[in-house]
């Protein structure tokens, strides 16, 4: 499986999740890198995915994703580390007014999405990043879409104090 939109990926992910026997055994985990977008993995006992995101607007966000390979106990052991918080991901699909949200509990880590990244899946990793750099590049041609991109960069960089 190659690259794939993030609402392509959801459905996939959505599709195995009804059909698992297993579904405690699924997990989240979530984190930013050094850019600033968030990377998220999401694994099943068997098989892991990646989704790489950046917000476009307050409540928009463009990314891909792709089937990263199967689980080990090392991948297992980096995918509980970190902070527990609830997690929401609601991925538009082609038909109007549809949509597949998924919720839950995730971990939270810059440090361990970091570690995925680079020393596990850097290859992938690679091409992840190429795609959604083009599509923002792409996205950025739009004033509409530029503009608001921009007011969600100027409220990432604000202060909450």
């Amino acid at each position: 499986m190659g690259v794939k939109s993030s609402a392509e990926i959801t459905r996939i992910l959505k599709e195995k999740w009804d059909k698992s026997k297993d579904k405690e055994d699924w997990r989240v985990l979530t984190g930013r890198n050094p850019k600033g977008r968030y990377d998220m993995f999401i694994s099943s006992p068997e098989r892991i995915w990646q989704l790489k995101m950046e917000l476009t607007g307050s409540n928009e966000a463009i990314g891909f994703g792709l089937e990263v390979g199967k689980m080990d106990d090392e991948l297992k052991k980096l995918l509980r580390i970190g902070a527990p918080v609830p997690f929401g991901l609601i991925s538009p699909q082609k038909k109007p007014d549809l949509a597949i949200i998924m919720a839950g509990i995730q971990q939270y880590s810059s440090d361990s999405t970091y570690t995925l990244c680079k020393e596990y899946i850097s290859e992938k990793q690679a091409k992840l990043d190429e795609k959604l750099d083009r599509e923002i590049e792409r996205m950025s041609s739009d004033p509409i879409s530029r503009r608001k991109y921009k007011e969600q960069k100027e409220r990432e960089t604000r202060s909450y104090l």
